[in-house]
């Protein structure tokens, strides 16, 4: 209501508001009249053509980044915070799906009800460590996508096969860590 009342005249600069800013009762019952799962369908297809028509315009292959997330701030009945799952396009700099994690769960059981949700075919999906599962990386090959995992050291016997596989392959780019001196920098 107070920012209505202090951005009264651009409103009626915009034809809105003519009759003034609604008192609080009336903003109460408009509020209350909304179906919460129509808006949230509604705001979910406008983000995703939005979403779409960005795509287009990049016209580079989507990365689409997984990750999970404990938001701070809200408690459970079981005193512990929320986890959501979020596919974030890279590309677009959209959120174009989360999923809330079951309560005693955690982001392995919401990643492939996330994947279900969003258009993977020709994409590529990046998540961290915990999503090497078979479950995930099937699904992910199913729908058409490409994917990078994280792989940590400490799953050896697949950790080892990875590395052996490399070898036979020459890298188009390589890394190398350490200082670099170039150009009068450091």
């Amino acid at each position: 209501m107070e920012f209505g009342n202090h951005n009264l005249n651009k409103f009626r600069k915009m034809g809105m508001l003519k009759n003034g800013v609604p008192s609080e009762a009336t903003l109460c019952r408009v509020e209350n009249g909304i179906d919460d799962l129509a808006m949230a369908d509604r705001m979910r297809e406008f983000a995703g053509n939005f979403h779409e028509e960005l795509l287009d315009a990049c016209r580079d292959r989507e990365i689409i980044c997984v990750d999970g997330k404990a938001e701070r701030g809200t408690v459970q009945e079981n005193g512990r915070n929320p986890d959501i799952v979020s596919a974030y396009s890279y590309n677009t700099g959209i959120t174009i799906a989360t999923e809330a994690c079951q309560e005693k769960s955690n982001e392995i059981k919401a990643v492939p009800i996330l994947i279900d949700k969003i258009d993977i075919s020709g994409r590529i999906v990046t998540a961290d460590a915990m999503s090497m599962q078979k479950d995930i990386i099937e699904r992910i090959r199913t729908k058409g996508g490409d994917f990078l995992i994280e792989l940590k050291a400490n799953q050896r016997s697949l950790r080892y096969g990875v590395e052996d596989s490399l070898k036979e392959h020459i890298p188009l780019c390589s890394y190398t860590e350490g200082p670099e001196l170039g150009h009068g920098r450091i």
